[in-house]
């Protein structure tokens, strides 16, 4: 067997572990700014990557395994080569917290060289070349991380043509002219110029909005007209509910199908509109052009950020872990165990747990784990495991297919923007609202159908106003009836307050008779709009019928969310709210409902 070699280096760093995590840890940049050439998947099987870059004068092909991670503290790869002067590479990467804050990265790799020319590579160009290079980029990431700095501000580009920046200007004042907050279209004129080419194949807008501490709602808006205005393009992305890595994506939401395979994980899923279908945006290439497809590595822990463990263990192999956990549910897996254990963590929970992998499976129940908690993990079987800690909870940075289409500005701009017909998608929850005017058909007998017709559109118009001021759209008008939809309760509920509010104040003599229930439903292509479908809706478009005028009749769910609880109890008299049951029909039970005068 030919003579393996082995470097280590290291480095003393100022900022934390948890600082440096996100640029150390994100591998596809770290080999881009070392100088590496890009890569390309060419096959996955069984979760070993077969991937090649094209080397001067050759191609290089190998066989990558999965990385090994503890976040924030150590990740490591294994990579085999199909061919040329150098048979395997291994690295594993540990950051070391320093008493004074900082950190102390040691960088060790072993390379087994296939021949002489790779004994000479390994030797010069790692040896000496690498060990030079890496200490440059981890100083730099550094530098970054002390001042609170971006990934995708290492390699800065400002390199926009004449054109494109005059573009850029134009469409910005065209954004800033449909009524989009200046501060807000100066930060992402800013972001699409000097970001990095990696950073701009998934712009993701709550991310830049908690970023730059402005309204998720007003940032989602603003890329949403400057799709319209070709500034950005937009496209639907459907995650894996596994690795949560894009298993599929679509410019089109006509294109987006709810059967899909994960060829990562080879496993078919169905795509859930408000859980695993995420709204992503990339620059117009007419703004900046980018590779969308340019990648320097397949994998790294910064890709699947909410795994905080992933380790192999042969069998009847152990070890131990540290870890650094969220308060919050995670989920622990093993490859080749079905099931999952429960982990919940909590400054009181234990400071050390046992994972241990056996022909029992898991144990019953959840452990309660402390925040930094040592992991021991045990392989007592005969096969390979792979261990994974994961949060449960998906990011909540994530612009979901149902944030976007509720919205009123997308239903605007993108009214041809529908599901292709008898596709059908779930939504884990939406809450849906229907309203009628009392008595209507006596008003347009007392005071003529002109002026009648008159109070009724005005009433439209301020529904309306109040759906959108609060996050909602408007999904359909029948008649005198609107049905709208909402991505929480609350909003609802704030919503059809302000309508009777302001009608009141202009002493129209309108009342409104509203129903608001919440829960799962399907979206659908109904007359080439998207509507929902299912029992939520028929017991949201019911409610209403309990209602006398001035009233708002809510579910049980509604009644329920905290957020509701909150804004009754600060906002309403107790008075005004009564319960009692009502019969729906093609329901055998009564349902428990509110009423509440507004």
């Amino acid at each position: 067997m030919a003579k393996e070699y082995h470097f280590t280096w290291e480095w003393d760093l100022q900022s934390s572990p948890e600082t440096l995590w996100p640029f150390v840890s994100d591998t596809n940049r770290f080999n881009r700014d070392t100088g590496l050439p890009p890569i390309r998947l060419l096959d996955i099987n069984k979760g070993i990557r077969h991937v090649r870059y094209h080397f001067p004068l050759s191609f290089i092909e190998w066989d990558e395994e999965p990385f090994d991670w503890s976040y924030p503290y150590s990740f490591g790869i294994v990579r085999r080569y199909r061919g040329g002067p150098v048979a395997e590479m291994r690295v594993e990467v540990s950051l070391q917290p320093l008493t004074d804050q900082g950190t102390h990265l040691v960088y060790k790799n072993w390379f087994r060289p296939r021949n002489f020319i790779g004994t000479l590579g390994i030797l010069t160009m790692i040896g000496v070349f690498s060990k030079f290079q890496f200490g440059r980029i981890f100083h730099l990431y550094d530098s970054f991380a002390k001042r609170g700095g971006f990934a995708e501000e290492v390699a800065r580009t400002g390199k926009l043509s004449p054109g494109q920046r005059a573009r850029l200007n134009s469409l910005s004042n065209s954004l800033i002219k449909q009524g989009s907050d200046p501060i807000l279209v100066k930060h992402l004129g800013e972001f699409l110029e000097n970001a990095d080419d990696l950073s701009l194949q998934r712009v993701r807008p709550y991310v830049l909005a908690d970023r730059w501490a402005l309204p998720r709602r007003s940032v989602l808006e603003t890329f949403l007209r400057a799709t319209r205005l070709g500034l950005l393009d937009m496209s639907w992305d459907l995650l894996c509910p596994s690795c949560r890595g894009v298993a599929d994506s679509s410019t089109s939401l006509g294109n987006v199908h709810g059967a899909v395979h994960c060829s990562t994980c080879n496993i078919d899923f169905t795509a859930n509109f408000d859980h695993n279908v995420e709204v992503i945006f990339r620059p117009n290439p007419s703004v900046r052009s980018i590779e969308l497809t340019l990648e320097f590595c397949v994998g790294s822990p910064q890709r699947q950020p909410h795994i905080v463990l992933m380790q192999t263990l042969w069998p009847r192999e152990e070890m131990t872990f540290a870890t650094r956990l969220e308060e919050g549910r995670y989920t622990l897996r093993a490859s080749g165990l079905s099931g999952s254990r429960g982990l919940i963590a909590e400054k009181s929970g234990e400071s050390s747990f046992e994972a241990r992998a056996g022909a029992d499976g898991w144990p019953y129940g959840e452990a309660r784990v402390s925040l930094l908690p040592r992991v021991r993990l045990l392989n007592g079987t005969q096969e390979p495991q792979t261990f994974q800690v994961e949060r449960t909870a998906w990011s909540d940075q994530a612009a979901t297919a149902v944030d976007v289409t509720i919205l009123q500005v997308f239903r605007d701009l993108f009214s041809t923007e529908v599901l292709r017909l008898g596709e059908e998608l779930s939504v884990g929850s939406v809450t849906l609202m229907f309203t009628d005017l009392r008595d209507s058909t006596r008003l347009y007998r007392q005071i003529g159908d002109a002026s009648a017709f008159g109070r009724v559109r005005e009433h439209f118009e301020v529904l309306e106003a109040s759906v959108i001021l609060e996050g909602g759209g408007i999904v359909k008008t029948m008649g005198d009836s609107v049905m709208a939809a909402f991505r929480k309760p609350s909003a609802a509920l704030k919503a059809v307050q302000n309508v009777q509010k302001t009608l009141t104040e202009r002493d129209q003599g309108l009342w409104l008779k509203a129903g608001i229930h919440h829960g799962p439903c399907l979206i659908v292509n109904l007359n080439d709009r998207l509507d929902y479908f299912g029992s939520t809706v028929n017991i949201a478009a019911r409610l209403p019928g309990f209602s006398n005028g001035g009233e708002v009749i809510f579910s049980e769910s509604v009644r329920d969310d905290p957020e509701v609880v909150q804004f009754l109890e600060k906002n309403v008299q107790p008075n005004m709210v009564t319960r009692f049951s009502g019969d729906i029909k093609g329901y055998d039970q009564a349902f428990p409902l509110w009423r509440m005068k507004i």
